[in-house]
């Protein structure tokens, strides 16, 4: 049980970072960006550690509102590990198209992001689908199966959560400025 919810956990940080620069990308001007990516990975961490907390209230509601806690937590687990199946699959993707990234040619990186991180990121809400799919293929209890679709609904508009967020936080001088 331990080791699922690890995995998860990690998971879903790393997908909390990943969206705060997925959410940041084009909105500095500035040639070094390396500080501006960090503070975002960083904001989407912080709003990931709230959207994990708030998916571990949900469980633990879907758990105490089940007939058979042990039972619930048992079927959590067992959904948990077949997401984390497709979840890895996916981060996996992920970080090679880092390390291809890694190469310090301009030609390359542009490729990698139009080429891997523009899909990826439009596939990643049905990757979310796809791994609740998988893990509730189990047919657990509809308890879980609620879980579950409300915990979808928290993950996979985070990046649009964060884009908002970030609208809001940051204004652009030169427009702030300009009258009309």
């Amino acid at each position: 049980m331990i080791p699922t919810i690890i995995n998860l956990y990690i998971l879903a940080n790393l997908d909390a970072m990943f969206s705060g620069i997925c959410a940041a990308s084009g909105r500095e001007g500035r040639i070094n960006k390396r500080r501006y990516y960090l503070n975002s990975m960083l904001v989407g961490a912080a709003w990931g550690q709230v959207a994990c907390l708030l998916g571990l209230l949900i469980l633990g509601v879907a758990a105490t509102m089940s007939p058979d806690r042990r039972t619930a937590v048992e079927e959590m687990v067992a959904v948990g590990e077949r997401m984390t199946t497709i979840y890895c699959m996916y981060a996996l993707v992920i970080f090679l198209t880092f390390a291809v990234r890694a190469i310090p040619s301009v030609d390359i990186r542009s490729i990698t992001s139009t080429v891997f991180f523009g899909p990826l990121t439009l596939l990643r809400p049905a990757v979310i689908v796809i791994g609740i799919g998988w893990g509730l293929a189990l047919q657990p209890h509809v308890a879980v199966v609620i879980a579950a679709i409300f915990i979808a609904v928290i993950m996979a508009p985070f990046r649009i959560f964060l884009n908002i967020y970030l609208d809001l936080r940051t204004t652009d001088p030169a427009v702030a400025t300009s009258s009309p």
